[in-house]
């Protein structure tokens, strides 16, 4: 599948990643610019279906393992992802289940939640020592507001996500100096 051998991250190009909660958005996200597609209503019955149409369409194919249902997290279900399921990249906050992904050749995201100052401190710790090829820092509000400490810890790719609901949102993590965004509103696709 030709997006998946290119790189997911260009130094210079701001990624907006739809999220399909609702499997009936898919198709406009199929049709849009956008390179990767991240499936968080997906199941593993209609997982091989929606990644082939996805990588018909030539984009790639993200998951977050904690919300793939009916999907067992350990080394045998990740190496499914990718060789059964055709999984380009996985998002987790689980670095253990992260690291064998990686081990695999999947992309890897990390995901954070900072909800106040010890979320932060334990994010800054964990972003130092990170093997994931990338982050997702949630919610993109919050996010905007501490990237430069994250920047201070880390160069891996920093995305966005979370509460992003319009253009104006997406154009203040973009400026903020994010590499990208995740966003389920199918107007920002």
């Amino acid at each position: 599948m030709s997006g998946a051998k290119r790189g997911w991250h260009q130094p210079s190009a701001f990624q907006v990643i739809p999220s399909i909660r609702r499997l009936g958005d898919l198709e406009r996200a199929l049709k849009s610019e956008r390179q990767t597609i991240l499936l968080t209503g997906a199941d593993i019955a209609s997982l091989p279906l929606l990644a082939q149409k996805v990588h018909d369409a030539g984009k790639r194919v993200l998951i977050n393992m904690e919300l793939l249902g009916g999907f067992g997290r350990d080394e045998v279900g990740i190496k499914l992802l990718k060789h059964y399921f055709k999984v380009d990249g996985v998002m987790s906050t689980d670095r253990m289940r992260l690291g064998m992904a990686r081990n695999i050749g999947l992309y890897t995201i990390q995901r954070f939640l900072i909800s106040d100052s010890k979320a932060l401190d334990t994010t800054l710790r964990i972003l130092k020592s990170t093997r994931a090829q990338a982050a997702e820092i949630l919610p993109a509000k919050v996010a905007v507001d501490v990237l430069p400490e994250l920047r201070k810890v880390t160069a891996i790719p920093l995305w966005a996500g979370g509460f992003i609901q319009t253009p104006e949102e997406i154009e203040a993590v973009e400026r903020a100096g994010f590499n990208g965004a995740t966003t389920s509103e199918r107007h920002l696709f």
